[in-house]
């Protein structure tokens, strides 16, 4: 074994008060016959909510230069009784596993572990040094006379080390790669199947593996060097069916394509009106409001909620022109979830005389306000799409306040009322009341002032029967 390079390295916190809180590195570049050998360690000590820790990381790279596979294994070793969920115990030991490779590059190389620079320049100098190695030893061994003159130091599409290990692997195994195969890599790796039948290039065997090839896919991708997850592409084309190639080009699907799908489910529109409602709600996509989850999982939640009420024998249309009407049909079918969760749904009951009171018209001169109790879980629900607030999440607390709509033409407020006292009043999104509405709400206050003892209970209805 030809050892081509080490160095090793310890660190002291100035800021431990402990004298043996010492932190230790040590890189490592070997040969043995044909394979070319990383080794990295990195021993910490450190001190989480006062109590000393210790986590030791290991990271072992083998390349074979004769077949350009790539092994990768990750240890984490940790001092703790039970495992710490940010530096749980792992042994990992993979193949051709190309997430993994860049994992280690960037922390078992280039980072050590630690931010940037923790180590210091002489650090930095000595993976400078690896890199140089890896190059030196690497580059002349490429079939591929471009590859053999390729500058990796500028430039690079991530590092230098992990773009030219893609690149022999690629090389010796005979794969036509594309400009952002090394983020495709780390996703996907296509079968020898789809290989040999797409000439071995990767971007075509890949989309064919998913079974969404086509001249339009393979131009948009091979030009694109943006993270484009291809199991996300595939969900969304497997949403507008044979085809997608139609619609997607009726919206921007680039940018919706950064994240995975939860799971492995794949969803279908089911006619060309589904579709063509599809297109506007991804073309407003965020437009009136800022979504918490990204598109691709909320459709795979709307849809994996339509699969299992239409198994319960529902039959259930897609209709939103809007991210805000897409808003409401999720919350009717997370309603309509529930109510088979459990076999009925939820309302308050209260005096009919007190309701009937409570929602008389309000008339002042020429204007006329209509208030309405929200007692049922679908009331809620409506009201929030309606008001494009969080009404729909207020249903639970139905059991201390009364919910009141008050509305005058399609101009609508909500008020909060507790024992015949309004506690707050708001517009839509939240916004502040609207002066036309200041006599008729201290006209419903008056109502409620009367009934300052009422009682209501919850109620259970429209049970389900199996």
């Amino acid at each position: 074994m030809d050892l081509l390079f080490s160095y090793s390295q310890q660190k002291k916190d100035k800021n431990r008060k402990r004298d043996e809180s010492i932190s230790e590195c040590l890189i490592r570049l070997h040969k043995h016959n044909d394979e070319l050998t990383y080794e990295g360690i990195f021993d910490f000590d450190y001190d989480r909510y006062g109590t000393p820790r210790h986590v030791t990381f290991e990271h072992n790279l083998i390349v074979n230069l004769i077949t350009g596979d790539i092994s990768v294994k990750y240890k984490i070793k940790n001092n703790l009784n039970i495992d710490e969920k940010m530096f749980r115990s792992t042994d990992q030991d993979k193949k051709n596993d190309f997430k993994l490779l860049f994992d280690l590059v960037e922390n078992g190389i280039a980072r050590g572990e630690k931010r940037r620079g923790y180590w210091g320049v002489k650090y930095e100098r000595s993976v400078n040094k690896i890199c140089d190695i890896f190059i030196k030893q690497i580059q002349p061994k490429f079939k591929s006379q471009f590859l053999k003159d390729k500058d990796y130091e500028l430039k690079p599409f991530y590092n230098t080390i992990y773009d030219m290990l893609v690149d022999y692997h690629l090389d010796i195994k005979g794969i036509k790669g594309h400009n952002a195969v090394y983020y495709d890599i780390q996703n996907d790796y296509p079968k020898k199947k789809w290989l040999e039948k797409n000439d071995y290039k990767f971007l075509p065997s890949v989309l064919d593996y998913y079974g969404i090839k086509s001249k339009y896919l393979i131009k948009e991708l091979s030009q694109n060097v943006r993270q484009i997850q291809i199991s996300t592409l595939n969900y969304i084309c497997k949403l507008f069916g044979n085809n997608h190639v139609e619609y997607l080009k009726k919206f921007t699907w680039e940018p919706h394509c950064y994240d995975t799908p939860p799971n492995k489910k794949l969803h279908y529109l089911k006619n060309e009106s589904e579709k063509e409602f599809m297109v506007k709600v991804i073309n407003d996509w965020e437009v009136d409001t800022i979504k918490t989850d990204s598109l691709i999982y909320t459709l795979n939640k709307l849809f994996s909620i339509r699969d299992l009420l239409e198994q319960r024998g529902l039959n259930l249309k897609f209709k939103a022109k809007n991210d805000i009407e897409f808003d409401n049909v999720m919350e009717m079918w997370s309603g309509l979830k529930l109510h088979f969760a459990r076999g009925y749904k939820v309302r308050y009951l209260m005096s009919e005389d007190f309701v009937k009171e409570i929602e008389e018209d309000i008339t002042i001169g020429e204007l006329v306000f209509k208030p309405k109790i929200l007692l049922t879980e679908d009331d809620f629900r409506i009201e929030g799409f309606n008001m494009k607030n969080c009404m729909s999440k207020q249903f639970a607390h139905g059991v201390v306040y009364i919910f009141t709509s008050l509305q005058h033409k399609r101009k609508r407020i909500n008020l909060q009322y507790r024992k015949g006292n309004l506690i707050q009043s708001y517009g839509k999104a939240n916004s502040t009341v609207l002066q036309i509405f200041e006599e008729a709400t201290n006209i419903l206050t008056s109502r409620f002032k009367k009934y300052p003892t009422i009682e209501w209970k919850k109620d259970k209805y429209d049970f389900i029967t199996y």
